[in-house]
């Protein structure tokens, strides 16, 4: 079981990939945030393997949250989801740690393909 957490401040998108990974065989969302504001303590609690997290979030921006989440869960992978096709914020979310991104324009069967990819190495 690929266990994931979603952390998108739109909360339609948000509850959409809820039910995309709740559907899906072999996946379960273990964990649905707005912003990062508690993230540590929800990665903490709900122990995914891996993070969807939008670049452009209230508060603290995704990137800072890759930095977090890699700094206190090195096993837990980073999946950026974006709507920005910027190079330089994709290259500043990869090196503070993400495994890869996805636009969020991508198609919800290459976004499970991409979490299992991920997962699988």
């Amino acid at each position: 079981m690929i266990k994931v957490a979603i952390v998108e401040d739109n909360t339609a998108l948000r509850q959409s990939l809820e039910q995309l990974f709740s559907k899906t065989e072999g996946m379960q969302c273990v964990a649905s945030l707005s912003n990062l504001l508690n993230v540590l303590s929800e990665l903490q609690r709900s122990a995914p393997d891996i993070v969807l997290m939008d670049i452009g979030l209230p508060s603290i921006s995704g990137i800072e949250g890759v930095r977090t989440v890699k700094s206190n869960f090195e096993n837990i992978q980073v999946l950026m989801f974006t709507v920005f096709e910027d190079d330089e914020k994709i290259f500043d979310a990869i090196r503070a740690g993400a495994s890869g991104y996805l636009l969020k324009k991508t198609p919800p069967e290459e976004i499970v393909q991409a979490v299992r990819e991920l997962h699988e190495g």
